[in-house]
């Protein structure tokens, strides 16, 4: 008697490391919920573990800050992403490494943020807060913030005259 055994496809990237990219602020968010803040961007990783906390939340301070610096907006608006966010984003307030493999960065309300058009936000884990280093990791997916259609007002006057045009 013979067996036969089938065994499930096993694979494996090379470097092997992944992060996920998750939170609050990646589900839906727009330029109000950027100028209120508590968005969360909450990045996990999978083959590699952040740095212990040394004089930053992870590894040194100036590791924190290679992250916050590669959380990149595809656009380049003069008041969007990487002007006030990125540029604003302290990193012993608004990171924390939450385990080994997750960091949670907390967005605080940055009341200058206005767009003019839809951003593309890409993170990318630096190889400076990993622990093996192998290479910077590009989280997926990406996440956009969307812009607030400006208020439309009509001025009083206008809405009387067209009204009793209407009688």
């Amino acid at each position: 008697m013979s067996f036969l055994y089938r065994i499930a496809p096993y694979y494996e990237e090379v470097g092997g490391a992944t992060a996920a990219i998750t939170g609050t602020a990646t589900a839906t968010i727009n330029e109000d919920d950027i100028t209120t803040g508590g968005k969360t961007v909450i990045i996990t990783l999978t083959g590699d573990t952040f740095k212990a906390a040394g004089t930053g939340p992870i590894g040194s301070t100036a590791d924190t800050q290679a992250l916050i610096d590669n959380i990149d907006s595809a656009q380049a608006e003069g008041t969007g992403w990487d002007a006030v966010v990125k540029a604003g984003l302290v990193p012993a307030d608004d990171v924390t490494r939450t385990s080994d493999t997750v960091a949670t960065i907390t967005l605080p309300a940055f009341g200058t943020y206005d767009i003019t058009a839809q951003e593309t936000i890409t993170v990318t884990v630096p190889t400076d807060v990993l622990v093996t280093g192998a290479g910077a990791i590009t989280g997926s997916p990406t996440f956009t913030v969307d812009t607030v259609a400006a208020g439309v007002s009509i001025p009083i006057a206008a809405y009387h005259y067209n009204h009793n045009l209407k009688r």
